[in-house]
Parts: C-alpha cells; sequence; structure tokens
C-alpha cells in the first residue's frame, strides 16, 4: 500500500457579493484510492457564520457514482478531518452496531464547492489516500 496526497485543489475564487460568494471547481484527474484524511484550508476571509464547503466526487462515466466526502456548514478554521463511512451486509444495510467506521473508497474527479463567502475568497483541499 502506498499513501499519497491528491492537492492542492483549489475551489477558485468566489464571486457574488459579501456573504454570499460562490466558486465551484471540479478536477481533471481522477482520484483513485481509500480517503485517509481530507485537509481543508480557507484563503481570504470567509464568514465562518455563512460559509459552506462541499467536497465529492462528481460520478460521471467512466467513475463510480458520485459520493459526498465532507461537507462542512458554517465554517473558516483550517482543519484536517477524517471521514469515514459505516461498512454494510450482504443486504445492504449499515453495520452501525459494530461502531467501526471505514475510510471511503473513491475512483473519480474531485469537486470542491465553496458557498456563502465573500468576494475573492477560496479553499484549498489536499486529500491523503492509501492505494
Amino acid at each position: 500500500m502506498t499513501i499519497s496526497v491528491f492537492g492542492p485543489i483549489n475551489s477558485g475564487l468566489t464571486t457574488g457579493g459579501a456573504g454570499a460568494s460562490t466558486s465551484n471547481f471540479t478536477t481533471n484527474k481522477i482520484a483513485v484510492g481509500e480517503v485517509l484524511a481530507i485537509s481543508v484550508k480557507y484563503n481570504g476571509a470567509p464568514p465562518a457564520g455563512t460559509t459552506d464547503v462541499i467536497i465529492k466526487t462528481v460520478g460521471t462515466t467512466p467513475e463510480m457514482p458520485s459520493q459526498t466526502l465532507l461537507t462542512l456548514t458554517d465554517a473558516a478554521t483550517d482543519f484536517l478531518f477524517m471521514p469515514r463511512v459505516l461498512p454494510h451486509d450482504v443486504a445492504g444495510t449499515e453495520l452501525a452496531a459494530l461502531t467501526i467506521s471505514e475510510p471511503i473508497l473513491i475512483y473519480g474527479y474531485i469537486n470542491v464547492l465553496i458557498q456563502g463567502a465573500n468576494d475573492a475568497d477560496s479553499v484549498d483541499v489536499w486529500l491523503v489516500l492509501e492505494q
């Protein structure tokens, strides 16, 4: 197994007015592996009370269906996140009783959306992947 860093992925500069600016960027390279961690760094001065960031896979052919990797609501503090999902049994039921979450498996283009920010804000995102 190899650990690699995919990024930085910059959302692009937001436009649309104070507290309502948005930017949306999709990579042109496919990320493959298990997501061990996601680092988010805010650029500019996004307001913590309105800024949202959504990181997801796009889900277009030849990728797996789209899945949200991380959603940050009303936040503006740099941080390293370790998102996980619950495993499923053979019938597709979440095994919540195990209370053991697994890394998210991805194969796809990564989309970074920032919204509710001020003009000219952005975020940088790095994915720590195990392949």
